[in-house]
């Protein structure tokens, strides 16, 4: 009996001390994982460390002098002076087949829906907002072929959820933003000598600077900035680290933040101050650069040049490896103003539509640089056009056959709109963003035909081609239905010519003048 109870009591003390072990050994294994953590993190600082000394090192080095190229200039497209109109006395002519020249991919845009629709096809058409990805851009044809620079780390994958809740407050393009204030008036630079820049990146990697990467990095993740939304947060960040004033402290300021994020920059002595330079992976028109082991570093601040040559260093951020990508693949998140327009359909004039422009986004789209054509037509459009543009037009289209759907649709884009070219509005070629159509006074036959692509393919579902021909821009319809008209054949598949600046025209109907004209295809 008494052995049982000794038994008992043996079974009840291992009982309970058991769970005390397994603590002891969880603990003990928490601690030596910490302990990893801390000696992956220590042997990463002292690493980043190396490299900022090392990269402080090679800066006083004597800068060599490369010459400044020349801008290249946007192909300019000669459009008509006034937009051409259809004459309905004229005898119709029989449909024809108009010829192909060589067909490009446009990327598919990025949608955020402000509403969920259906898809559906036949005769009533519904509102479709197609889901997007991401796409590979074929370079225009009549771009400057650049290197292929590819990217290695991706700054935002590196991201912390945790932001700085108080420091330097300021706004960019009407959004609130904070960031750390550590490297607050810490720059200071004796002049922009070798030794000069030295001696401010070795100040500034000396000091507590990861917080405010971290911030600046945080924001762009938490608003979706696209690349180049990024070079503008961090030039007003380093504006207001260093004071308005204070341009050289600026540039390398700009310069540390985005090489400490992870992109190709660097800074050069031009007209006896310092300058940004960035890579990028897109042609950028109408801004000089310089070709440094086959890449174009592309000036960043538009200030007029008095000299053709610069001095820099033929070397980035051993840790910067990511060119700018000047794509936008999501609706960029800038607050502003409203600005509204009435805009009516002549043919149709219950086709009314109200639209509702947000200025800190136009603010953004003015500030950006003259890219290549894919980089407008692929992105997307804001929620406040979607939500106050779509349900209008949807309402005129829903439950009609497609051919009377396209032909309401083309009459408001051709009328609702006046006319005007790039040159006379802007005194360059500027196509439209298609936010950027409903804001300003006068539009042109591209950005015509990138709304009317974009009305189509969003309200109706059906494929939609742009028509680039040498002094004009139309589009193409792939309809499910049976529609005569002149028309084109891509892919074994016909698509009926609609040209939103031929006023008055309805689909099926080519200009007379482009015929037989081979016309370029833009595809999605």
């Amino acid at each position: 009996m008494r052995k049982n109870r000794i038994r008992i009591l043996s079974m009840v003390v291992f009982s309970l001390c058991l769970p005390f072990s397994l603590f002891a050994q969880i603990d003990k294994d928490m601690k030596e994982f910490d302990d990893f953590v801390k000696q992956q993190q220590k042997e990463f600082d002292d690493f980043v460390s190396e490299q900022n000394k090392e990269f402080a090192e090679f800066l006083k080095e004597t800068w060599k002098e490369y010459d400044l190229q020349k801008p290249v200039v946007r192909p300019q497209r000669p459009e008509p002076v006034k937009p051409v109109s259809f004459d309905h006395k004229k005898p119709a002519t029989k449909p024809q087949e108009v010829k192909v020249g060589e067909v490009t991919r446009l990327p598919i845009p990025t949608v955020t829906p402000s509403a969920t629709f259906s898809p559906s096809k036949g005769k009533t058409p519904v509102p479709v907002i197609p889901g997007g990805k991401d796409v590979a851009v074929e370079p225009e044809k009549d771009s400057a072929v650049l290197p292929e620079i590819k990217p290695e780390v991706k700054p935002e994958e590196t991201v912390p959820a945790k932001r700085s809740l108080s420091g330097v407050e300021f706004s960019f393009y009407s959004k609130d933003c904070v960031v750390n204030a550590s490297l607050k008036n810490r720059l200071t630079l004796k002049g922009i000598a070798e030794k000069d820049i030295s001696a401010g990146w070795e100040t500034l990697s000396r000091s507590n600077y990861q917080p405010l990467i971290d911030d600046c990095l945080a924001f762009k993740k938490d608003n979706a900035l696209n690349d180049y939304g990024y070079l503008l947060l961090t030039r007003k960040v380093a504006t207001e680290l260093c004071g308005s004033t204070h341009s050289d402290e600026i540039a390398l300021m700009q310069m540390f933040l985005l090489s400490q994020s992870g992109y190709r920059v660097k800074v050069a002595r031009m007209d006896n101050r310092l300058t940004l330079f960035y890579a990028s992976s897109n042609m950028i028109y109408a801004t000089c650069f310089i070709t440094l082991n086959g890449v174009n570093y592309y000036r960043f601040d538009t200030t007029p040049d008095k000299t053709n040559s610069i001095y820099t260093y033929n070397r980035d951020f051993a840790n910067a490896k990511n060119p700018v990508n000047m794509n936008i693949t999501a609706p960029q998140p800038f607050s502003g103003t409203y600005v509204e327009k009435t805009l009516q359909a002549k043919a149709y004039p219950s086709v009314k539509v109200c639209s509702k422009v947000n200025s800190g986004l136009i603010s953004f789209y003015k500030d950006y640089p003259q890219c290549d054509f894919s980089v407008y037509v692929g992105a997307p459009v804001s929620q406040e056009v979607q939500q106050t543009v779509l349900p209008s037009l949807q309402a005129a289209v829903q439950g009609k056959k497609q051919s009377e759907a396209a032909n309401i649709l083309i009459n408001f884009v051709q009328t609702a709109f006046d006319y005007k070219t790039d040159g006379d509005q802007f005194g360059y070629e500027k196509p439209f963003f298609v936010d950027e159509l409903f804001y300003y006074p006068y539009s042109d036959c591209e950005d015509r035909a990138v709304l009317y692509s974009y009305l189509v393919r969003t309200l109706m579902g059906l494929d939609v081609v742009l028509l680039e021909y040498p002094n004009h821009m139309a589009t193409a319809v792939c309809f499910d239905e049976n529609i005569d008209g002149d028309y084109i054949t891509v892919s074994g598949k016909k698509y009926i010519i609609c040209d939103p600046t031929y006023i008055g025209a309805s689909i099926g109907l080519a200009m007379s003048q482009f015929k037989n004209v081979a016309a370029k295809v833009l595809k999605y």
